[in-house]
């Protein structure tokens, strides 16, 4: 009904207004009222009272008397009102009313009973005798303590019924100026309040619309005032705030868009919404209006679509490798969810790194090292065969060279196994490794590494526990690969944790898979040093590896062997505090 603030203002204040002196009219008007007739009440009871002291005082000892007759009819002169007197039986024996109430007429009412029971009685109301509405008060007349009849006295209440409602006009235009001078001034407070909201109003809109040029004008100091200087003080800072905002954006547009790595981005429903040149041309996107279109639709190679839509669904960053144009390009795909709160996830970005050079060196480096160490593998073999003969006795002044070609007999063993190492490596690398694969027994193999692993850990004063269900589902891969595995962790967290240390062997199953893990109480590994420990060659303590006979190789093929099972690998640890390291194998399905 009312549409605007100024409309809802006035007719509240109005409303209040009116409410309010209507009730103070009734009020004061039934107030006056009653003020009125106990007044007129208490003068007729004094009256009457007063009169009835006059009778006694000029009668016999009865009644009816003619000295009351004439004392009435004296006294009618000076009274507004009508008398009559009743005897001890409640006849009438002298009246001031004339022929309406005769002398002789027996009374018969509760009035009449009650005063001649001594009782004072007042009432209000309409009588039919004089056809009006009167007050009536009746006393007892006593003498000598005995009543010997009654007063009655009748008063119209004309006189007060037009006094009473020239009050009540007074009233009603005392409200009716009331009512107008609210008005005037609702009129002006509404406004007061309503033109600064209104102003409000428009200029959001026209914020709304990016123009902050809009101020509002102050005209008071009061809340209303304030909250126009706060808007005005907002309107400014987001005017700064918007403008910030741009610059920045565009810096960061033309950051992204020169770039050398290719972007793009999805919304949290998987919709493709940014792509920077490099992204466009690498993906075949220049000729395709891609705006808010399913990346599984767009994006080729699929597992590019499929990594990002891992980000959304997992809200955690991810990472892998793309082939791109028949395989002559590869790209480091790096994807992470973009969240504005933990829980409020906006969608993902990637950004392609072309990591086509890197992985040429690497394939050039790999097959160097496969050729190398063939090539060496058998000349070192004789040359240790050898010496072996030396140590034996089977060569002259073995005391003399004993030291030196027991060193040399280490470090031809150490050779040896980073030859086996790095022909094992570029096998694995080289993908055409072909292994039987069957159902195998994790717990079985574990306890079978463990008890091949405690002379070492026993020489170390090392504890193996081994926390393996044995109730583990049975997994499938090629057991002699995954005692390999099994092998290189735990004979690594032997040599890295101090004497008196443990190290702990577990697992878990779940849904597809089963996860064994290796924990020590070791040495930890620097955060900075996590991620390229599945490296070829990436060795965290370069002396303890060199003391150890570590040839840099053991979790570069640990990795390998897990992923051609379908696996994966991962580490935790914390320097200091000892590793975790833990490997997964796909459950042998019925």
């Amino acid at each position: 009904m009312f549409k605007n603030l100024f409309s809802r203002l006035f007719v509240s204040y109005l409303g209040i207004i009116v409410i309010t002196l209507l009730s103070m009219g009734i009020l004061l008007s039934h107030l006056f009222q009653n003020y009125y007739f106990n007044s007129k009440q208490n003068e007729l009871i004094r009256e009457g009272k007063e009169i009835a002291r006059i009778l006694v005082q000029n009668t016999q000892n009865r009644l009816p008397d003619e000295t009351a007759e004439i004392l009435l009819k004296t006294l009618d002169n000076f009274l507004d009102s009508r008398l009559f007197v009743i005897n001890t039986e409640g006849r009438i024996v002298a009246s001031t009313a004339g022929k309406r109430l005769p002398r002789g007429l027996k009374l018969n009412t509760e009035e009449t009973a009650r005063v001649l029971k001594g009782e004072t009685v007042t009432s209000i109301g309409f009588h039919p005798l004089f056809n009006q509405a009167m007050i009536a008060v009746a006393v007892p007349i006593k003498m000598n303590n005995k009543i010997i009849g009654g007063l009655l006295l009748r008063a119209p209440i004309e006189g007060a019924t037009a006094v009473i409602f020239n009050v009540r006009q007074m009233i009603v235009y005392a409200a009716l100026g009331g009512v107008i001078l609210s008005a005037v001034i609702g009129i002006f407070l509404s406004k007061s309040i309503s033109k600064p909201l209104k102003q409000m109003s428009r200029a959001s809109l026209q914020m709304a619309r990016g123009d902050f040029n809009h101020r509002i004008e102050v005209t008071s100091q009061d809340e209303v005032g304030q909250l126009a200087q706060s808007f005005n003080t907002l309107t400014e800072t987001l005017s700064k705030t918007i403008t910030a905002l741009s610059t920045e954006k565009s810096k960061i547009e033309k950051i992204v868009e020169n770039m050398a790595e290719g972007v793009i981005a999805i919304d949290k429903n998987g919709g493709l919404i940014l792509a920077n040149a490099q992204a466009e041309e690498h993906l075949g996107l220049k000729e395709i209006n891609y705006n808010g279109m399913s990346v599984e639709n767009v994006l080729k190679p699929q597992k590019l679509a499929e990594v990002l839509n891992k980000v959304l669904i997992e809200k955690e960053s991810s990472s892998t490798e793309i082939v791109l144009d028949n395989e002559k390009l590869i790209f480091l795909v790096h994807a992470s969810p973009i969240q504005s709160g933990e829980e409020d996830l906006q969608g993902a970005v990637a950004v392609l790194q072309d990591i086509t050079a890197i992985r040429k060196l690497e394939q050039m480096r790999r097959d160097f090292v496969a050729n190398v160490s063939h090539e060496l593998r058998t000349p070192l073999t004789s040359i240790q065969g050898f010496i072996e003969a030396m140590i034996d006795g089977l060569i002259d002044e073995k005391e003399s060279q004993e030291k030196y070609l027991n060193m040399i007999h280490e470090e031809t063993l150490r050779l040896n196994r980073l030859v086996t190492d790095l022909l094992d490596l570029a096998l694995l690398e080289s993908g055409k490794v072909q292994w039987e694969m069957k159902p195998i027994s994790l717990p079985e193999i574990t306890k079978r590494v463990i008890d091949k692993m405690k002379a070492l850990a026993d020489n170390r004063n090392i504890k193996i526990i081994n926390n393996i269900n044995d109730n583990l589902s049975l997994a499938y891969g090629n057991e002699d690969r995954i005692e390999q595995v099994l092998i290189n962790l735990i004979s690594n967290a032997i040599n890295f944790t101090p004497e008196k240390g443990t190290v702990t062997v577990f697992s878990e199953e779940m849904e597809q898979y089963i996860k064994i893990s290796v924990q020590d109480t070791g040495i930890g590994i620097p955060k900075e040093d996590i991620e390229n420990i599945w490296q070829r060659f990436h060795k965290v303590d370069k002396s303890r590896t060199r003391k150890t006979g570590g040839t840099g190789l053991g979790l570069a093929i640990v990795k390998n062997i897990i992923e051609v099972h379908g696996g994966e690998v991962s580490a935790e640890s914390s320097p200091g505090k000892g590793s975790i390291f833990s490997f997964t194998l796909p459950k042998m399905q019925n």
